[in-house]
């Protein structure tokens, strides 16, 4: 050992020693360090969080259909404080029962769905596939049609059957790429009455078509604006206090998003995004994903666009993507902070919360 020469590796934070051999530590961390995060001028261990939910035996536990999770929801009903964790897969959706460990049935599909979105309005959770009627769950019994009728009643005997994408947006309900009366509106946004998610006729309810031409294709928020996205645009929109209920404007005619599971903020409400040509995005900024551009986000796969799905994680600070990498199924997830960029080869459908007692 006598030819090795002792180093040390430092953080710049508090100084930095000068009178021996030093590595500064990005010099030594890279993005390609697995299972590792730089944080607060450390490097400390990712904390990975369990992947399945787990029977009284300690056993993994598939849904009873067998079919993969694409997507999980959570809602703490505010007035008795319960967590509750729902399940969807491309036929049925389940409420993991904490107490006998399973999934129990809340709703089944009238035919399997590629993709599902869910909102918590008014202690309830409202999930809409495209597929179904817009669906509504009080976490008691199943899920049923929003407006039990017909579908949502919008003018006299007139119904919006199926929606592609929601959001709950300065305590409105909102709506967008529609199917009603028959036809579908993939121009189209449309609210309820303020703060009554059974109400589309009356009072506040109303609808507005977001440009001529090119599809919405998922909501976000950015400082206090609804973002809506279109698929080659963007337009932000604002509550006003007239009939018109709501203002927009464009803020790009050239660039939008392709995937609304893309779609997502972080804990200082940065609203980021897979946009139209191939990066990802973040709205004050701009495009984020040089440094991985060529080796990693050049090579999604193309026809599996919609599956990209995203994530917050506040206790690591990273914004997460799961992604199809080279393949039609998700297989790597990558994980942007502050400027950095890490990735991970795992094989994630779709992310979840849940904190069982």
């Amino acid at each position: 050992m006598a030819d090795k020469e002792i180093f040390g590796i430092f953080a710049t934070i508090g100084g930095l020693k000068k009178d021996f051999p030093v590595i500064l530590i990005q010099n030594v961390f890279t993005p390609d360090n697995s299972n590792v995060l730089l944080k607060d001028g450390k490097i400390i261990r990712r904390k990975m969080r369990e992947k399945d939910l787990l029977d009284n035996n300690g056993d993994k536990f598939q849904t009873p259909d067998t079919f993969p999770i694409i997507h999980y929801h959570r809602i703490v009903k505010r007035a008795t404080g319960i967590e509750y964790l729902l399940a969807f897969t491309k036929a049925h959706i389940y409420h993991w029962n904490p107490d006998t460990k399973t999934f129990d049935l809340k709703f089944t599909c009238s035919a399997d769905c590629e993709n599902w979105e869910t909102v918590n309005y008014n202690d309830k959770v409202v999930a809409t596939n495209f597929l179904d009627k817009v669906l509504v769950w009080t976490t008691s019994g199943n899920f049923v049609a929003l407006d039990t009728t017909s579908g949502i009643e919008y003018e006299t005997g007139i119904y919006l059957t199926k929606a592609k994408h929601l959001i709950v947006y300065e305590s409105y309900l909102i709506l967008g790429y529609t199917y009603e009366n028959g036809n579908y509106y993939p121009q189209r946004m449309r609210w309820n009455a303020i703060g009554e998610e059974e109400n589309w006729i009356t009072g506040t309810s109303g609808s507005t078509e977001v440009g001529k031409s090119d599809i919405i294709t998922g909501f976000g928020e950015y400082q206090g604006l609804l973002i809506v996205f279109k698929k080659y645009s963007y337009a932000k929109y604002w509550l006003v206090a007239t009939d018109l209920r709501f203002n927009g404007a464009f803020i790009s005619m050239e660039i939008g998003c392709l995937c609304s599971g893309s779609i997502v903020n972080d804990s200082k409400g940065r609203l980021y995004w897979y946009a139209s040509d191939g990066t990802f995005k973040e709205f004050s900024t701009g495009t984020i994903s040089g440094p991985i551009q060529t080796d990693i986000v050049d090579k999604i796969y193309k026809t599996s666009i919609e599956k990209i799905r995203s994530k917050f994680i506040d206790e690591t600070g990273e914004v997460c993507w799961s992604i199809p990498f080279e393949n039609a199924l998700n297989n790597k997830l990558i994980t942007f902070n502050e400027g950095k960029w890490l990735q991970v080869n795992l094989a994630i459908p779709c992310f979840g919360d849940y904190h069982e007692a």
